[in-house]
């Protein structure tokens, strides 16, 4: 699944990144290279809480949609690739 995330430089802090298509997921890290890589780990981390409280997997947006948001202004948008994750019947034992 390819999930929109919008990074902004943060001021002092490094940077700052949301995926807007996944509740309460973002992160925050020194340079944009960790920045991404941690976020790539923070929405594998936030699919896997979703599904196992039950909550169905969030279609990844519409970049163009969510770049109209003026909430997202002024950051750097990049589109993280993850593995949909696996259904319980195609786990090895």
């Amino acid at each position: 699944m390819r999930y929109p995330v919008v990074v902004h430089n943060i001021e002092y802090a490094g940077f700052g990144a949301i995926a807007p298509d996944l509740p309460h997921c973002h992160c925050q890290a020194d340079t944009l290279d960790a920045t991404l890589q941690k976020m790539a780990e923070t929405i594998v981390e936030r699919i896997e809480e979703l599904l196992a409280d039950g909550y169905p997997l969030p279609a990844p947006g519409d970049l163009e949609l969510l770049r109209k948001n003026p909430a997202f202004d002024g950051g750097i948008w990049a589109i993280i690739d993850v593995a949909p994750p696996l259904d319980s019947s195609d786990k090895q034992s």
